[in-house]
């Protein structure tokens, strides 16, 4: 009899990816607690915008209901500092200083470098467009930089590099995972499209369709994360893609947090009871 998802996974050297998803850190912090109390312990974390705070959160010593809890803390008022857009380092209307504060509050180590597990994130460098993967300095600003939406918050600086959300061309942070010797096997949380929201187009609106402001097509993004799937395969490291309906939430309904954190969870332990690769949304980067 072939063993459970879990089985095999509690043998192997697990790196675990976390996407960029508009507030879909409630659908990965569900699926990080689900594999920890399969006993299933990243030795590495990576992620893009919402999946870097995951990622911050598991890597600063926090384990799985720690982080569903501190999550669950956060209200608008914790990030929804307004302020005039335009400044030396680019437009945006909400400064992300509060959401610096409420991580200093969450976090129980504020460097990279003393996380339990290395952890990456991605972001984007305005300078010349790249997408660059932080796994050095401060935790705390390069959690907001990853999740600096451009045109929505202002763009973050550290060091004298200027940075915006990583998922503005990258949805997840992999391709360093593909010369990492330690990692022998990569899951991949990985955030469907937005215009897969329960079969619909998605409505219209500043926070409920951001894609028109991003330079880098929805497909084209996806299809980055193909290559790199396609790379760590190669490389000889099995991967796994997770990739269920969520419920889908914003800042003005954050009363569905707990669901979507509860749905991550429930739909993270249903893959883990399989005995096939046939995940949930599997083919999204097949």
């Amino acid at each position: 009899m072939t063993a459970s998802l879990a089985s095999r996974l509690r043998e192997q050297k697990v790196a675990v990816a976390f996407s960029s998803g508009f507030f879909g850190f409630y659908h990965h912090a569900g699926v990080l607690r689900a594999l920890l109390e399969h006993d299933i312990r990243p030795v590495h974390v990576c992620g893009t915008s919402a999946g870097a705070i995951v990622a911050a959160l598991y890597g600063a010593g926090l384990d799985g209901q720690e982080i569903c809890d501190a999550l669950l803390e956060i209200k608008r008022k914790d990030f929804w500092d307004f302020q005039f857009p335009f400044t030396k380092k680019g437009f945006g209307w909400l400064a992300g200083e509060r959401l610096g504060a409420a991580l200093a509050r969450l976090l129980p180590t504020h460097s990279f470098e003393t996380c339990r597990v290395p952890v990456v994130m991605g972001v984007y460098r305005v300078r010349d467009g790249r997408s660059i993967h932080l796994g050095k300095g401060s935790l705390i600003l390069g959690v907001r930089a990853s999740c600096a939406v451009p045109y929505l918050f202002q763009p973050v600086q550290i060091d004298n590099e200027i940075y915006w959300d990583g998922g503005f061309q990258e949805k997840t942070p992999l391709g360093h995972l593909v010369n990492d010797r330690e990692v022998e096997t990569v899951l991949v949380s990985h955030m469907p499209p937005r215009e897969h929201r329960n079969g619909k187009p998605p409505k219209e609106g500043l926070f409920s369709n951001i894609s028109f402001l991003a330079d880098t097509p929805p497909e084209e993004r996806r299809e980055r994360d193909r290559v790199a799937v396609r790379f760590l395969r190669e490389q000889g490291k099995t991967v796994h893609v997770l990739s269920p309906e969520r419920i889908w939430l914003g800042p003005f309904s954050l009363d569905k947090a707990q669901d979507a954190m509860d749905f991550g969870y429930e739909r993270a332990k249903e893959a883990l009871a399989t005995t096939d690769d046939t995940l949930p949304g599997s083919d999204e980067l097949s």
